[in-house]
């Protein structure tokens, strides 16, 4: 399913606004005059595919220029609108391609279809405009839990409070839906949006790449390791909720998107001890979610599953592999979006390039906690307590109070048993 209609920025070059309405709602992100970050131009020679070397040209008429408030942030004004997704999964396809992520569309239709009602659109809406700058997604994690990702927001717009009201209505939303646990995996940009709600450091991920074609010749224990076929798919589901979360709808959604490139590992009594999914991504395949008890398993495994990756023609793949399986961590400096000394040493793949780190995190926010979140965001917005943002943020605070023991004692058990049997790790946002 195609869902950037018009203007793809993969297939055009120049992108005129003022001509089709399509067009102009798609890309009206750049015509804002953000007097707290990018000021109005009539022309842009932007990347909008980062890292895909192509720059687009955008036009906008001057008359279209569209001046933003300079005294407060647009979250705390009526411009300000956030509302179910609906027909705007072009704008989170456009909002992924810009943050130079991984996801195809069949990841952005998989992700909202899980729960439509907690994808999320922000928008700004004035006298003959309505325009999108922002998606969020709370994907539901089994009956009693979520996952809250693709916090994204067009970069003409940032500074304006927007992510972090994005955020704050995602909390709200998994919250008031009865969920008990809700994670997320930031990137070092995002880690102190989160942080604002609640979220804790875990442990952190790797996004890596690495060529396929080195297992080329390695053989992997075919007595052992077979293609997971649908008939396996239930068992592989009970296995996967006692190695993390349940998250049957999940599972089968990546089972249906692995068309077949996906592998179980049994023992000699026929019982599971690892899996391997991988699916199609916008710029490569992605290896995950994988999970094994042995590192004999998982590298048998990897095994099976970078063969038929090579077998379809990629030469690398992305996988997201915790930290605390490669032999040197290397240095982290909080905060840097591009480390230095990145780890080396993996476990099983020898020749692995580490890209750029997740931090997994957690809702966790105990009562003073909660009450010193509260403070924080009416200082830092500048809001009394009694306006109606902090009394919001200040009842989903107060609810999710509620969870913290059940959650806290998830994020210490996952860090110190269960990542042992992580090696490609994915939430469902992920591509």
């Amino acid at each position: 399913m195609k869902l950037i209609k018009k203007a793809d920025p993969r297939k055009t070059e120049k992108i005129e606004l003022g001509k089709d309405k399509y067009v102009d709602n798609l890309y009206g992100c750049f015509r804002f005059n953000n007097p707290k970050g990018d000021a109005f131009k009539t022309e842009h020679e932007v990347e909008i595919v980062t890292r895909s070397g192509k720059k687009n040209t955008i036009i906008v008429p001057e008359s279209m220029r569209i001046d933003l408030p300079a005294n407060t942030k647009v979250v705390n004004t009526d411009l300000f609108k956030l509302e179910p997704i609906r027909d705007n999964r072009d704008s989170m396809m456009l909002l992924t391609m810009r943050a130079g992520w991984n996801q195809n569309e069949r990841d952005i239709n998989r992700i909202i279809d899980f729960d439509e009602k907690g994808n999320f659109v922000a928008k700004l809406k004035g006298k003959g405009y309505s325009i999108p700058i922002g998606t969020s997604t709370v994907a539901p994690l089994g009956k009693n839990n979520t996952w809250i990702g693709m916090i994204l927001v067009h970069p003409e717009l940032r500074r304006q409070g927007i992510a972090n009201a994005m955020m704050q209505a995602g909390v709200k939303y998994a919250i008031d839906s009865g969920k008990v646990i809700n994670g997320l995996d930031a990137t070092p940009m995002g880690n102190t949006v989160y942080g604002a709600v609640g979220y804790i450091d875990s442990y952190r991920i790797w996004r890596s790449v690495y060529p396929v074609g080195q297992f080329a010749n390695e053989r992997f224990d075919a007595n052992h390791v077979t293609r997971m076929e649908k008939k396996d798919l239930d068992e592989v589901i009970r296995y996967d909720a006692s190695c993390f979360i349940e998250r049957e709808e999940i599972m089968r959604g990546l089972f249906a998107d692995a068309k077949g490139e996906a592998f179980v590992c049994r023992n000699d009594n026929g019982e599971i001890q690892g899996y391997v999914l991988t699916r199609p991504g916008r710029i490569r395949p992605f290896v995950g979610p994988f999970i094994a008890d042995t590192d004999d398993s998982a590298r048998n495994l990897l095994i099976a599953a970078s063969q038929t990756i090579a077998k379809a023609g990629f030469v690398d793949a992305f996988i997201d592999t915790p930290e605390s399986k490669f032999a040197d961590p290397g240095e982290y400096v909080k905060g840097v979006f591009d480390q230095v000394k990145k780890p080396t040493g993996h476990k099983i793949i020898p020749q692995i390039n580490c890209v750029r780190d997740f931090t997994r995190m957690y809702q966790v926010a105990d009562y003073k906690r909660a009450e010193e979140l509260i403070t924080d965001f009416a200082a830092k917005e500048k809001l009394d307590r009694k306006n109606p943002r902090v009394k919001e943020f200040s009842e989903t605070m107060y609810k999710s109070v509620m969870n913290y023991s059940e959650t806290i004692a998830f994020l210490e058990y996952e860090r110190n048993v269960l990542q042992g049997k992580f090696w490609g790790i994915t939430g469902p946002e992920k591509g």
